[in-house]
């Protein structure tokens, strides 16, 4: 009998042994059947589903072969750090060995197993994958939230126009993506021009604009001024009006100034201390500024 275990790549990453097709195993595995009778079977390799109570059994088989699943990821809208699987279909790749999970990158492994005696599988679990975490439904509940008090607020015409606006003019040099919950993403095709990224965070009394420009992050109330200025800096991004410098260190901080100049002449200024550590001389950064820090004193181009 041949079933197909799926073996979460972050599982395989943390301490997972090396194996080959035609291999002869014995894995720990539990049989799921989701809510739409879809069937799967799930290596146990953590013991992180028999510490829920799901029945699992050891089960000896060959292995007949073995695909690698990869899917494309982008960043999410309003918020370049963290990443988000695309709605393209994943990538996969059949190969013949699986090494040692040190250093392993892939989404996941599909292994065709033949089961030396079908007596060894599992009892059937039903399982709802939404189920499985609270952490989802209270992430669900907030977006709901979120999404009211966007869709509520006198505010959401004034950055509809906005993005039309920003759409229309810059859809031939840059990736321009918006959700409903008013986050906003402009990324320029030309790599060495700045990036404009925004969230609205109304979890406050007072709403705020949360933007991520050229890798640093800048706050402005929510307001009509405030939008008004965000679509003045998009254009100072656009026109390649935006200059980051190091002004030094002291103690275990770096510094740095960015400047954005904006068309009416006016210039904004922010200062932020970036944490980091010394050793022999040299300046290491703690956390996701490095490629900001290790640029210098920098213009970016304009991103036509």
């Amino acid at each position: 009998m041949q079933i197909k275990a799926n073996i979460d790549g972050w599982a395989h990453a943390c301490c997972g042994p090396a194996f080959s097709t035609g291999d002869t195993v014995e894995w720990v595995m539990a049989q799921l059947r989701s809510p739409r009778g879809e069937m799967s079977f799930e290596l146990d390799d953590h013991d992180q589903l028999s510490d829920s109570g799901v029945p699992v059994s050891s089960v000896t088989a060959r292995i007949v072969s073995i695909e690698l699943v990869d899917r494309h990821y982008v960043a999410a809208i309003g918020d370049p750090r963290q990443m988000i699987a695309s709605e393209e279909p994943a990538r996969i790749t059949e190969v013949i060995h699986i090494p040692a999970g040190t250093d392993f990158d892939h989404d996941s492994i599909i292994v065709c197993l033949d089961v030396l005696d079908p007596a060894s599988l599992p009892p059937v679990h039903e399982w709802d994958p939404q189920m499985e975490f609270e952490v989802p439904d209270e992430i669900e509940q907030q977006r709901s939230a979120r999404t009211a008090s966007y869709q509520e607020s006198e505010l959401r015409e004034q950055f509809a126009k906005l993005l039309e606006r920003l759409t229309k003019t810059y859809e031939t040099v840059a990736s321009v993506r918006f959700d409903q919950l008013g986050n906003a993403s402009l990324v320029p095709t030309n790599e060495e021009a700045a990036s404009v990224h925004w969230i609205l965070e109304f979890a406050t009394d007072k709403p705020r604009i949360i933007a991520d420009i050229a890798q640093a992050e800048w706050e402005f109330e929510l307001d009509e001024q405030h939008i008004d200025l965000l679509g003045q800096i998009i254009e100072a991004a656009a026109r390649g009006q935006i200059t980051d410098r190091r002004r030094g260190w002291r103690m275990k901080a770096m510094f740095m100034e960015m400047v954005i100049e904006l068309d009416s002449g006016q210039k904004l200024k922010q200062h932020q201390k970036i944490e980091g550590y010394f050793g022999k001389g040299n300046f290491g950064i703690v956390g996701s500024m490095g490629d900001r820090m290790e640029r210098g004193n920098h213009r970016y181009a304009p991103w036509r």
